[in-house]
């Protein structure tokens, strides 16, 4: 299910970026799925919102990670705890630089019940 969307696990608020699966020739809706995931992110307080996005099998290159590194950075001032699903590979270099550049940590979850679930114990 790509896009943006709202779940209640157990009583706690998750907001998902989801958008496993997009290729490389899907960047615009891409794009757009993470313009319209930031526009929900800016309607939480600091520091309250917790976040799982799903990466799984998500065509990667220097554009995607660029767009990812600049929303990793935009919800830092919102962002309680923030989990990630289907990073392999090139993904996890890129991660680490994001990581470093706005010192913030992620989850790295091996599926979406291991990320729901750890989430919601932050």
């Amino acid at each position: 299910m790509a896009g943006v969307y709202e779940l209640n696990y157990k009583g706690k608020l998750i907001l998902c970026l989801d958008v496993a699966g997009l290729k490389l020739k899907d960047k615009l809706e891409f794009q757009k799925h993470v313009e319209d995931a930031k526009e929900q992110i800016r309607k939480f307080p600091p520091k309250s919102l917790l976040i799982i996005t799903n990466v799984t099998d998500t065509g990667f290159d220097t554009q995607v990670a660029a767009i990812m590194g600049e929303y990793a950075d935009h919800n830092t001032p919102y962002v309680k705890a923030s989990a990630l699903v289907g990073i392999a590979g090139v993904q996890r270099v890129v991660l680490a630089a994001i990581k470093a550049m706005i010192g913030r940590d992620f989850f790295i979850a091996g599926s979406m019940e291991e990320a729901q679930e750890w989430l919601i114990q932050q």
